[in-house]
């Protein structure tokens, strides 16, 4: 099947609508832009240096800048697609050419007090608001705080693809690093489907980030049930011999906004071995109707035996009280359990393996995963995939028990960095057992597809 991946790129299912909408908001804007262009035309060639570009730039846009004579040439992904922007300094006159995104000023250049963004994934991915497709105003309070604004579509996962039918529309404060290692975020949003409120939520974040320690504190507020709907304190620390240690204390009565979600995930990528490890399917099951309140205790160890081989062990415990169920209250624990060891080199020269182990002991059952993967690349533009996955489930309701295989095979075949095809095969073996009685199912398949970035 076709797939086209949206990360920083145009959607083939936008509306004609849209398009047209998105358009004129483009040509406005540049209209803005070209004005402040020209008052500014002294300062024209540090705008648009390769200097002023944002820290989440891929290493590829940021190695893009290059400097010949008097012309100049960037790669901006603070908005959305890829904007390049060109100038030729002659005397006081400059040529500008329309990038995709307009941006009328640089929302992280600190000399400039305020900023508009207008196009479709602005905003820092690492952001407490997160991306969206629309518009977003920064203005900077001195040099301790910045205030932002947005308005549009949100941007929820890299393969999110853009929905017209939800809004977004949010503030939110950020103080600059206290103590070179501090920042503080406060947030008041509010999410629409077809015009009607879904959610609205506030709350705040204090980060504090250092090389060998970490730690990250979160608080969202429903004012639906004026009480507050998560509190999260998770910390990590890197201990001698290669060991990094993480906890995370945890209680929600509601599901963590997605946008917030994602906020807390790119801080624990700030430090090797801190992420996020609780079920989020759990956590979204229990506390769905509103009424049960989840505890969540974690803890994370991550070692790196040599330099190929790295092991990482983790442990979740749930306590849910006040859980619903047949017209009952009850309180409930669950247990979670996962090792994995990653690997280079062990194989093949310049392959990837991994082996992901998995334990859960819920109120419905136990259940175990094992999975292996390796991946490796044949020559330039081959690379294959295999894996292997095997769960075993035994309920506790009665006598009964389930298992399952699932091994596959993939090859993709990338001549350039924009388009590939694949070609994917596999089977699936599972067998139910049930007292006397068992009954085994098989299926295969065989998959050819294409990508295309654009």
């Amino acid at each position: 099947m076709p797939q086209h991946r949206g990360r920083n790129r145009c959607e083939l299912k936008r509306s004609h609508a849209s398009q047209l909408a998105c358009t004129l908001l483009i040509v406005t804007a540049a209209t803005l832009c070209s004005s402040t262009l020209h008052a500014h035309a002294g300062k024209a060639a540090a705008a648009l240096s390769p200097a002023a570009a944002v820290p989440d730039l891929d290493a590829a846009a940021a190695s893009a800048g290059t400097e010949a004579g008097t012309r100049q040439t960037r790669q901006d992904s603070i908005g959305f697609g890829t904007a390049v922007c060109q100038q030729e300094i002659t005397g006081a006159d400059y040529e500008y050419m329309l990038p995709a995104k307009v941006t009328c000023m640089d929302s992280n250049d600190n000399r400039q007090p305020f900023s508009i963004q207008l196009g479709q994934r602005i905003g820092a991915r690492n952001g407490i608001l997160g991306e969206l497709d629309g518009v977003r105003m920064d203005l900077r309070v001195g040099d301790a705080l910045r205030l932002n604004g947005i308005a549009g579509y949100p941007v929820l996962t890299a393969e999110d693809v853009f929905n017209p039918e939800r809004q977004l529309f949010g503030i939110s404060a950020t103080s600059t690093e206290l103590a070179d290692a501090w920042e503080l975020n406060g947030y008041l949003f509010e999410q629409q489907s077809n015009g009607l409120v879904t959610d609205r939520s506030m709350g705040g974040a204090m980060r504090y980030l250092r090389s060998g320690k970490s730690l990250l504190v979160y608080l969202d507020y429903d004012p639906a049930t004026g009480a507050p709907g998560a509190l999260l304190a998770s910390g990590a620390m890197q201990l001698p011999f290669r060991t990094t240690l993480s906890a995370t204390l945890d209680r929600q009565r509601r599901p963590i906004p997605a946008l917030q979600r994602k906020y807390i995930s790119q801080s624990m990528r700030a430090m090797d071995g801190w992420d996020w490890i609780l079920p989020d399917d759990r956590l979204a099951l229990h506390t769905a109707g509103g009424d049960a309140t989840v505890d969540v205790l974690a803890l994370d160890l991550s070692y790196a035996l040599t330099k190929r081989i790295k092991l990482r062990g983790d442990m979740v415990r749930l306590d849910v009280t006040g859980l619903e169920d047949s017209a009952t209250r009850r309180d409930i624990s669950e247990y979670y359990y996962h090792l994995k060891i990653t690997g280079q080199d062990l194989l093949l020269p310049g392959d990837r393996s991994k082996l992901d182990l998995r334990h859960a002991v819920t109120d419905t059952g136990r259940s175990y995963t094992a999975t292996f993967d390796i991946r490796y690349a044949v020559m330039r533009c081959w690379n294959v995939i295999s894996q292997l996955r095997a769960d075993y489930q035994v309920p506790l309701a009665d006598a009964s028990a389930w298992w399952e295989a699932s091994p596959t095979v993939k090859m993709e075949y990338r001549p350039g960095k924009q388009y590939g095809f694949h070609i994917e095969a596999g089977g699936n073996v599972a067998k139910a057992e049930h007292f006397a009685a068992a009954a085994v199912r098989t299926s295969y398949f065989v998959n050819v597809g294409y990508q295309v970035d654009f």
